[in-house]
């Protein structure tokens, strides 16, 4: 019981026609999803990848940085202290 009161305008058609193609086909509509899908989600998985190394690789330096100033402080310390 469609509600016809709606105005069909053009991407009511296109739609409507991409309704049909699916339930006409679904197993070649999947094949198509999955074609289209399965490259994004490699790029994707490489991108993650990358980022995660990038992000480690910051850490470690601010890490080694923190450690940097504070042997500094420490002996700036002892340097007043003599």
């Amino acid at each position: 019981m469609a509600d016809n009161s709606v105005q069909k305008g053009p991407w009511k058609d296109t739609l409507d026609s991409f309704v049909k193609y699916v339930a006409l086909n679904p197993k070649e509509f999947l094949f198509y999803v999955f074609l289209i899908l399965t490259p994004l989600m490699a790029i994707s998985g490489y991108l993650s990848l990358k980022l995660a190394k990038h992000i480690e690789k910051n850490e470690k330096e601010k890490k080694k940085k923190a450690t940097r100033q504070t042997n500094i402080a420490k002996a700036r310390r002892r340097a007043k202290a003599d």
